[in-house]
């Protein structure tokens, strides 16, 4: 049987909030922060706690932010070695330089010239850690390299109850799971959709589930999901009628490919695991997804067999290859991929 515990991977996240608010109280800061991870929420959130901490309100001539338009190393430069006025530090915001995803390290191979008094904070989308700026910065004893991952499930569900439960509001508890549910876990839209929820519940002081169906919009991801089922039952009308409905939304037919493409993924993946004797509960911890949602994926995994499913994801990654070479438009492999998969 395969050790699933091995395969899975750390989640940096507490030790990077546990790093940044250490630095805070103590008042001893890295010279140099790089912020980066695929939770931007929490991104934001602990880039905002530092700038906060290192800058006074209002002091413009100790802070200065540059962004992908008016990013320039030599400017950058000018600011790391140009002292502090009147003030404890001077602070340098540089967000989405695109520094870490090439090979050049020219301003951060001059970390040591900086004056002491001053912190450069890079808040970076794309971050490789396999090139030289990456490695340079990680090995920096000037330096804290923090990525933001998104939190598990049990972990979200505790942080939309918070916001949930604020006025003594009462939140039965399924809704936190059925919220993850229906609009993803990216922690901005959550946090939107739990205060929307919240407030549409505040004369009658109770969250249930259906008032998530009632005002909480699915996202696109919801109807994949729903038009996998379809597929999976052979029930052409309903996958089309999806299909249809994303179209209206406007969605990119390479973004339904991707999209089916990880839910296959996802369905082989919990095939396996049934294989090896898995229940939900198992699947569901690895998989960081609440275990209702996993017992969908174990209802859709039985009009399959496995050999059908990997045959199936065979197809999705082959509607990706006609695209990228040219065989067939963004909109032909999209629709035929839906009707190879009926």
């Amino acid at each position: 049987m395969a050790d699933y515990n091995k395969r899975k991977k750390t989640n940096p996240t507490t030790e990077s909030m546990n790093l940044i608010r250490s630095h805070i109280e103590s008042g001893n800061f890295s010279k140099v922060y790089l912020l980066f991870g695929e939770e931007r929420y929490l991104v934001n959130q602990y880039r905002d706690m530092l700038i906060k901490a290192l800058v006074t309100e209002g002091d413009t001539m100790n802070f200065t932010s540059y962004t992908p338009d008016t990013f320039s190393p030599d400017s950058v430069y000018g600011d790391m070695i140009t002292m502090p006025f009147l003030a404890e530090h001077r602070t340098i915001l540089v967000e989405d330089s695109g520094l870490f995803d090439k090979s050049d390290e020219s301003i951060l191979a001059s970390i040591s010239e900086m004056s002491d008094s001053n912190i450069l904070i890079f808040c970076e989308t794309k971050v490789d850690k396999r090139k030289k700026p990456y490695t340079l910065l990680s090995k920096s004893e000037l330096a804290s390299c923090l990525e933001f991952l998104t939190p598990d499930i049990a972990t979200l569900s505790k942080w939309i109850t918070s916001i949930l439960a604020e006025g003594n509001m009462k939140v039965k508890m399924t809704v936190p799971e059925k919220l993850i549910s229906t609009v993803g876990n990216d922690m901005n839209m959550l946090k939107n959709e739990a205060i929307k929820l919240h407030d549409y519940c505040l004369k009658r002081g109770e969250i249930t589930d259906k008032d998530i169906d009632d005002i909480s919009r699915s996202p696109v991801e919801d109807k994949i999901f729903d038009m996998c089922e379809a597929i999976s039952r052979k029930d052409s009308q309903k996958a089309l009628s999806l299909y249809n409905d994303l179209c209206i939304l406007k969605t990119k037919p390479m973004t339904v490919i991707f999209l089916i493409t990880r839910q296959y993924n996802q369905l082989v993946q919990v095939s396996e695991m049934l294989s090896e004797g898995a229940n939900s509960s198992r699947i569901s911890s690895f998989m960081k997804s609440p275990e209702f949602v996993v017992r969908k994926y174990i209802s859709i995994c039985k009009n399959y067999k496995p050999q059908e499913l990997l045959h199936a994801l065979d197809m999705c990654q082959q509607a990706d290859l006609y695209i990228k070479t040219g065989r067939l438009t963004d909109v032909n492999a999209a629709e035929n991929l839906i009707i190879n998969l009926l």
